[in-house]
């Protein structure tokens, strides 16, 4: 059946708009596929038998009648778009969406503990650097406290990118160490 639409409008000199016998026949031998792929685009079988009688309401309803040399293309494309549009809808729709907060909201100060825990891990961390060996150490504040790259920590000391990433892997290493044996 479809050679036959294909043939009537791609054979013809001066296509014709499709009919509503063509529609008929498209939807007689057609609409399962047409209605599995809407399917397979939205994963909603009600919201798919939806989508396919609106794509045949908006072939139906075209102000100017225009040629059509492939109905079969033309309505699949008209699904697509429907079903484009749907997931675009529900995207959206699903971002406004309001999402109430719980009644009682959380106190962002840190708590008494939190802040003696916060002390004394800082205070571990001064040790642990201190105890750092005084090139590694030199290095590493250079990396953290200044900010300064691999790159420009190798030419302020003279020395390699390489030896910059060692004594960067030894601080970090000696400082876990320092700080899992308290």
């Amino acid at each position: 059946m479809l050679f036959l639409l294909r043939h009537r409008f791609c054979m013809s000199q001066h296509p014709s708009p499709a009919s509503g016998q063509d529609l008929t026949e498209f939807y007689r031998d057609r609409h399962p596929q047409l209605q599995s792929y809407l399917y397979w685009q939205v994963r909603s079988q009600e919201i798919a038998e939806e989508l396919a009688q609106e794509t045949y309401l908006r072939f139906l309803k075209q102000a100017t009648p225009q040629p059509i040399l492939d109905l079969n293309a033309f309505l699949f494309t008209i699904a697509a778009n429907l079903a484009r549009d749907h997931l675009r809808s529900n995207k959206r729709q699903q971002q406004r969406e309001f999402i109430p907060l719980d009644t009682e909201i959380a106190d962002v100060k840190p708590s008494p503990e939190d802040i003696v825990a916060n002390y004394c891990l800082e205070s571990q961390l001064q040790q642990a650097i201190a105890n750092l060996p005084e090139k590694t150490r030199e290095i590493f504040l250079l990396y953290r406290v200044d900010e300064l790259s691999y790159k420009q920590i190798a030419s302020r000391l003279d020395i390699s990118e390489r030896t910059v990433e060692y004594h960067l892997r030894q601080a970090l290493l000696l400082c876990r160490n320092f700080l899992t044996n308290i």
